[in-house]
């Protein structure tokens, strides 16, 4: 032993971050369901924080956000700032681990427009 005890590394568990990510939007989508939450904002007008469509812009400025992160540190990094190596890396899995769940939650609504239209017909 050379006299350094170091605590096991956990490493980032990319499905708890995915988990907790869910919740945030589930809590956030529990205010949907309030009726005057239903009504689609006007040409112009922001959409309410709390309706599904605001919801969903929030969370692509979020993942937007992540990205721009990732960008701006591996530009300090290149250019010699002081960034460390292990910050780039933990904000690019983050990054990675939000662009995937968005495109889940993507694929499941393209999924459900397309039966709820074969429903229909």
């Amino acid at each position: 032993m050379s006299g350094f005890d170091l605590p096991p590394v956990g490493g980032f568990d990319i499905t708890r971050y995915q988990r907790e990510m869910l919740r945030a939007m589930q809590k956030e989508a529990g205010a949907v369901n309030q009726p005057d939450a239903v009504a689609m904002p006007r040409r112009g007008e922001q959409p309410e924080a709390n309706s599904f469509e605001g919801m969903l812009g929030n969370a692509v400025e979020s993942v937007q956000g992540l990205q721009d992160d990732v960008r701006d540190k591996v530009r300090g990094l290149v250019l010699g700032e002081d960034v460390e190596l292990h910050d780039v890396m933990i904000a690019a899995h983050k990054s990675d681990a939000a662009m995937s769940l968005m495109l889940e939650v993507r694929n499941k609504m393209v999924d459900a427009w397309e039966k709820l239209s074969r429903s229909v017909m």
